[in-house]
C-alpha cells in the first residue's frame, strides 16, 4: 500500500514539475516575442517635450517602427539619443537587460526616458536639397530643379506648425533661428524641424542628421484620444 503511494506521489510530483517547466516556457518564449516585435517591429514613445506642437503635444503618445529609416519628406522620426553614447559599457548592459524585461518601456541609466528617450522631429528636408528659413517659413529646392518651393508645397503629408510672431525688429538669427543662409544638403543629410518653430531644438542648433541616426519613422498617434492620428 505505501509502495502504490510513493508512486502516485512520485507521478503527481513530475507531472507538477512539468507543469511548472511548461508555464515557465511559455512565459519565458511569450517575453522573447514581445520584446522581439518591440525591438524590430513596433514601439511605443512618449513626446517629453512641446517641441512637434500644435499635432504633437508634450506627454503625447506614439508607435514608432525601426522599419522604415530612410525617411521621406513630411515624416515624424525618432532620432538617436547622444546621452546613450556617454553611458559606459555596464549601464548598456543594465539599461539592455531593463529594457527586455519591462517590455522595452524603462532603462535605468537614460534619465530622460519614459518609454523612450525620443527627438522626434519632422524631415523638411532630403539629400541633395537646397535650404533656408525665412521668418519661420522653410523655403526647399530640390536636387535637379531651379526654384524654391514651400515645405507644404513638396510634401504629401499633411500637417500644422506653430510659431510665435515676432517684433519686426526681432534678431531672427539668435535661439531657434527663423532666418538661416542657404544650405545644401549631402548624400547622407537630412535636415529636421519641429513643428512649434520658436521653441524646439532641431536641425538650425544641432545640424542635419544622418540615416545612421534615425531610429524608426512615427506610425501612429494613440495619445491623447483627442489627437488619435496616422502619420
Amino acid at each position: 500500500m505505501s509502495r502504490a503511494i510513493y508512486e502516485i506521489s512520485y507521478k503527481m510530483k513530475k507531472e507538477l514539475y512539468r507543469k511548472i517547466t511548461r508555464s515557465a516556457l511559455i512565459i519565458l518564449s511569450t517575453l522573447i516575442i514581445i520584446n522581439l516585435i518591440l525591438s524590430f517591429v513596433i514601439f511605443p514613445v512618449r513626446t517629453g517635450s512641446d517641441s512637434m506642437e500644435p499635432d504633437i503635444p508634450a506627454g503625447a503618445f506614439e508607435f514608432v517602427t525601426p522599419l522604415f529609416t530612410s525617411p521621406d519628406r513630411g515624416d515624424v522620426i525618432l532620432l538617436n539619443d547622444a546621452a546613450e553614447e556617454e553611458t559606459s559599457f555596464f549601464q548598456k548592459i543594465a539599461n539592455s537587460f531593463c529594457h527586455f524585461v519591462t517590455f522595452g518601456q524603462w532603462k535605468p541609466f537614460d534619465a530622460d526616458s519614459y518609454f523612450a528617450a525620443p527627438h522626434i522631429r519632422r524631415v523638411i528636408g532630403l539629400p541633395g536639397d537646397t535650404i533656408y528659413l525665412d521668418r519661420y517659413d522653410v523655403y526647399i529646392m530640390p536636387e535637379g530643379e531651379n526654384h524654391f518651393l514651400t515645405e507644404f508645397e513638396l510634401t504629401h503629408s499633411a500637417y500644422n506648425i506653430s510659431f510665435v510672431d515676432v517684433p519686426p525688429d526681432w534678431d531672427m538669427t539668435l535661439g531657434t533661428k527663423g532666418v538661416t543662409e542657404k544650405i545644401t544638403l549631402g548624400d547622407d543629410e537630412y535636415f529636421v524641424l519641429g513643428d512649434n518653430r520658436t521653441a524646439s531644438s532641431d536641425s538650425r542648433l544641432w545640424g542635419t542628421v544622418s540615416e545612421d541616426s534615425i531610429l524608426g519613422t512615427v506610425i501612429l498617434q494613440y495619445f491623447p484620444f483627442s489627437k488619435f492620428r496616422l502619420f
